[in-house]
């Protein structure tokens, strides 16, 4: 299947990567496929999470534990059943990047991650409770990434 994007131009992707989101991502909950893409020829971790049916809708996404040292959101029973896991081992975690002109002021959302299941192919954004986590967490100023 190919689908066409916008950092990368028409793709290639197998059918069986597509993560589907059965509540969709707040704000944009009619749009249900994505694609994780990533880019090679960086040194950063950076992912993309491409809708698979709209090249407009795409985010930039990384995996929580570059930017923070330890990560361990409390996942309600409820999401973990939905996702079909037994447990946290099942499952990844990316959080949502706003990457403004200035990248030094880019943060991400700590707050609302991204909670994967590849073996189900089901994900779901999780607003977590109870938690200290920033939804404006600064990549730079607040995680010592670029030191």
């Amino acid at each position: 299947m190919v689908i066409e994007t916008v950092e990368f131009g028409h793709v290639e992707i197998n059918e069986e990567d597509i993560i589907h989101f059965p509540e969709g991502i707040y704000g944009i909950e009619a749009i249900n496929d994505y694609v994780f893409l990533e880019r090679n020829d960086l040194d950063v971790p950076i992912i993309w999470m491409q809708a698979v049916h709209n090249k407009h809708i795409r985010f930039v996404v990384f995996d929580p534990l570059f930017i923070v040292d330890e990560y361990q959101p409390e996942i309600p029973d409820d999401i973990l059943g939905k996702l079909g896991a037994k447990s946290l081992d099942n499952l990844k975690f990316f959080v949502i990047a706003v990457v403004p002109k200035n990248i030094e002021d880019m943060t991400v959302n700590l707050k609302s991650p991204i909670v994967v299941n590849f073996e189900t192919k089901k994900a779901y954004q999780v607003i977590l409770e109870n938690s200290d986590y920033s939804v404006r967490h600064f990549v730079f100023r607040d995680s010592g990434v670029a030191e």
